[in-house]
């Protein structure tokens, strides 16, 4: 008497499983990891990602992501005063030459085309 076993039969995965899958596999992450934890072939996953890569659920693409235009006021004038009131003090080690510089804080600009001179 001969006895035949039934071919196995080939697991089938629904579209919801799969793309879960899929959506765990991020840049920084092991598909393979992924795969073990499920039990399923990484080349199995692979295919999978590339079929599914670019599909979203219906929930995340049916409304795009709107950017707002925000307006903030900040007391920029009162900073500005404060700031010009208080000198400018630097300083600075070029070789073997130490300076330190105290420079008056109205003169912010004049301090940074110095400076910028200096240190080339």
């Amino acid at each position: 008497m001969s006895t035949t076993n039934p071919a196995p039969r080939r697991r089938t995965y629904t579209t919801e499983f799969r793309q879960g899958l899929v959506a765990q596999c991020q840049p920084g992450v092991s598909v393979s990891r992924i795969a073990l934890a499920h039990g399923i072939n990484t080349n199995l996953l692979r295919k999978w990602i590339d079929r599914y890569r670019n599909q979203l659920p219906a929930s995340v693409s049916a409304e795009p992501s709107k950017l707002v235009a925000v307006q903030v006021e900040l007391p920029v004038k009162a900073q500005t005063e404060a700031a010009c009131t208080e000198p400018i003090e630097i300083s600075l080690t070029k070789r073997t030459t130490h300076i330190n510089i105290r420079w008056p804080g109205n003169q912010a600009q004049a301090c940074a085309t110095w400076l910028s001179a200096w240190l080339k």
